[in-house]
C-alpha cells in the first residue's frame, strides 16, 4: 500500500511549524505525492493563525511545482464539542477540515466527555475528518463514534505521526483501524508534517494497516482515483 497525497500538514502559519507553502509542495514532491493538504491550525490555538489566513487562501495557486494544493483547516475541538471561533465566511475557501483534540484548547477529561464532544463533531457539516483520534490522552468509545461515521460522512485519519510522539497510539490507532475496517469507513493516512522533511512519512501507519489487512480501497488518498472521487463527491476537481 502507499499513499499519493498527505492531508494533513503545516506551514510556519502556525509558528511551531518551520516550513512555508512551498517548501511543503516540494517536500510532497521529493515525496513523489500528487497532492498536499495544508491544514494549519485553527486560530484558537495558542500560535495558530488569524481567521485572514483561511479567507485569503483562494489566493493560493491550485498547483506548486507539480503537486496539488488542498486548502485545509485543523480545526481545534473545544470543550462540548464546539470548533475554533472563527467567522463563517472566512471558512469559504477550505477544502479539506480536520478537527482534532489539543490539550491547549482541550484539556483531556473524562471518556464520556470525549465521546460527547466527538458525537458534535459528527453533526458538523463543516469537518472531513477527525484528526489523530488515537491520541490516548483523549479516550473515547471508538465503537460507539466509528460505527457512526459514514451516516453522517466522516473520515477518520490514522496519523503516522502518532506513533512517534504520543505513548500508547499505536495500539490506539489499530483498535480504530479495525473498527473502521469492521464498519467500512474510509480513513486518511497522514503525516502531521510541520516541515518539510517529513511530508508523506506514513511508513508506521502503512505498516500497521498492512499487519492487520486493511483494505486499500478503504484509504481515501491510497490513490488518485480514490483521491479525486473522494472530493468530486464533495464538488471539488482537483485533477482537470
Amino acid at each position: 500500500m502507499q499513499i499519493v497525497a498527505d492531508l494533513h500538514t503545516h506551514t510556519i502559519a502556525s509558528t511551531h511549524a518551520y516550513s512555508t507553502l512551498a517548501e511543503m509542495a516540494r517536500g510532497a514532491k521529493a515525496r513523489g505525492l500528487i497532492a498536499i493538504g495544508i491544514t494549519d491550525h485553527g486560530p484558537d490555538m495558542p500560535d495558530g493563525p488569524h481567521e485572514w489566513h483561511f479567507s485569503n487562501m483562494d489566493i493560493w495557486p491550485r498547483v506548486i511545482d507539480g503537486v496539488t494544493v488542498i486548502r485545509g483547516i485543523e480545526f481545534n475541538i473545544c470543550p462540548g464539542g464546539a470548533l475554533d471561533h472563527i467567522q463563517e465566511k472566512s471558512l469559504l475557501p477550505v477544502e479539506f477540515a480536520l478537527a482534532s483534540f489539543h490539550e491547549c484548547c482541550f484539556a483531556p477529561s473524562t471518556k464520556a466527555a470525549h465521546t460527547e464532544a466527538l458525537e458534535a463533531v459528527l453533526h458538523d457539516p463543516r469537518v472531513n475528518a477527525f484528526g489523530h483520534p488515537g491520541n490516548r490522552s483523549y479516550d473515547f468509545d471508538q465503537e460507539y463514534i466509528i460505527s457512526r461515521c459514514n451516516a453522517f460522512g466522516k473520515v477518520v485519519e490514522i496519523n503516522s505521526n502518532s506513533f512517534a510522539i504520543r505513548k500508547g497510539s499505536r495500539e490506539n490507532c489499530t483498535a480504530i483501524a479495525r473498527l473502521c475496517k469492521q464498519y467500512e469507513v474510509p480513513i486518511v493516512v497522514d503525516s502531521d508534517s510541520h516541515i518539510e522533511y517529513r511530508v508523506g512519512a506514513v511508513e508506521n501507519a502503512l505498516t500497521m494497516l498492512e499487519e492487520i489487512g486493511f483494505p486499500e480501497e478503504l484509504v481515501i488518498n491510497s490513490s488518485r482515483e480514490r483521491l479525486d472521487a473522494y472530493f468530486r463527491s464533495r464538488g471539488l476537481h482537483l485533477f482537470e
